[in-house]
């Protein structure tokens, strides 16, 4: 990694500590991690956490486990900017973790000092996991988007994973993460755990800390760690987060994103008056990138807009998604408890790859018939493109 000037001292509360939070205990069963604020422009996590927190304070519910809440960003929601040196919603590939862990913490920017202080919070709890499955630990990742929109769930498709999702009442995406690579759910879902983000609703709107304090409640009582009957407006929660989204498709599979190239990043427009969840039709203009009015760029097939970047920084510009029916989703869970996944290097074009047991290589010239879709709904992503291959890495359902 390339070192960086040491960043000054940030000039809020918000550096005065990575625990917004703890509460309940870890011996007592699984762990739920909320994190708010891993992009500083987005500080409705932290202000919803706070507020779980003092009610938890003031009603003192018996737990079966732990609530443990994170500031994910201080330095950038000090300064109310996305980031400071780095997106830090983009350093949990496993090569940059590894990286950090050699590098000399007095070379770290902003972004890598807070990113090895949460290591310091999250890799126990990981190995803790791992040793014990009693002491299971899950991810909530409270965001927001700048284009606004209703609260959606963002997540890598394991069976575990849709157990809370599905729990939260607001639209599902998936696949986002075959078009973004080092998220943080990425990192913390590589052992099997669950990990979701939830989307708010628009970074400066009130509604969204609502939103976000409705997720947690809810989460708790999904996770096991709370008993409905320990959260007396558990359905005003759930009815509020049904309500943001409401006619909003359930499940998207998000099939294109837009990149900006980094020399571009000033220059990008969207459009105005673009929303998420908006249906759009091939062709239809959606933004200029670049730094001069007639470079385009229009919408590549017909489909739904997701996450439009109204900010100034980030090289999300947005992304496109296609609505899943329930059957598939429903077929799918079956496939995998059946283990089909065993028997489907057997088929034409497909191969066991040599970076082990959960990853395939795919002729599409020999498999054309098995879509890309087919391998969703196994567990598997698209990882690379290889020697005309296309080579795929499954994730782990815990069955």
């Amino acid at each position: 990694m390339n070192a960086h000037p040491q960043p000054q001292a940030c000039p809020s509360a918000f550096a005065a500590g990575r625990e917004i939070g703890r509460y309940g205990s870890a011996e007592a069963g699984p762990t739920l991690v909320a994190t708010g604020g891993l992009h500083g422009n987005e500080p409705g996590g932290v202000v919803a956490l706070g507020r779980v927190f003092r009610e938890l304070a003031e009603r003192k519910p018996a737990m079966k486990g732990q609530l443990l809440g994170l500031v994910g960003n201080s330095c950038a929601l000090a300064r109310s900017t996305r980031f400071v040196d780095e997106d830090m919603n983009r350093v949990w590939t496993k090569a940059g973790v590894e990286a950090l862990r050699r590098q000399d913490p007095s070379q770290d920017h902003s972004e890598q000092r807070e990113q090895r202080e949460l290591l310091a919070l999250l890799d126990p709890l990981l190995e803790a996991a791992a040793a014990n499955p009693r002491r299971r630990a899950m991810l909530l990742d409270l965001h927001s988007t700048s284009g606004g929109g209703p609260p959606f769930i963002v997540m890598g498709d394991t069976l575990q994973n849709r157990e809370l999702a599905f729990a939260l009442k607001a639209p599902v995406l998936l696949g986002l993460e075959e078009n973004i690579e080092g998220t943080l759910i990425e990192y913390f879902a590589a052992g099997g755990n669950v990990a979701v983000v939830l989307e708010g609703g628009q970074n400066e709107d009130p509604r969204t800390a609502d939103n976000h304090e409705s997720a947690i409640w809810i989460a708790l009582v999904a996770c096991g760690l709370l008993d409905a009957a320990q959260v007396p407006e558990l359905e005003r929660h759930r009815a509020r987060l049904t309500a943001a989204a409401s006619g909003v498709p359930g499940v998207i599979e998000v099939v294109h994103r837009h990149d900006i190239a980094p020399e571009n990043e000033p220059h990008f427009r969207m459009l105005p008056g673009l929303k998420g969840f908006m249906q759009i039709e091939k062709g239809r203009l959606l933004a200029h990138d670049g730094p001069h009015a007639q470079a385009q760029v229009t919408a590549p097939f017909s489909g739904v807009l997701l996450m439009p970047r109204y900010q100034p920084k980030g090289l999300d510009g947005f992304f496109m998604g296609k609505t899943i029916e329930p059957f598939w989703l429903r077929m799918s869970a079956v496939l995998r408890k059946l283990r089909m996944e065993r028997v489907i290097s057997l088929l034409p074009g497909v191969q066991q790859n040599h970076h082990g047991p959960n990853t395939l290589a795919v002729d599409p010239k020999i498999a054309r018939f098995f879509t890309l879709e087919f391998f969703h709904l196994l567990g598997y992503r698209k990882h690379v493109e290889h020697e005309q291959r296309l080579v795929f890495s499954r994730r782990n359902d815990r069955l």
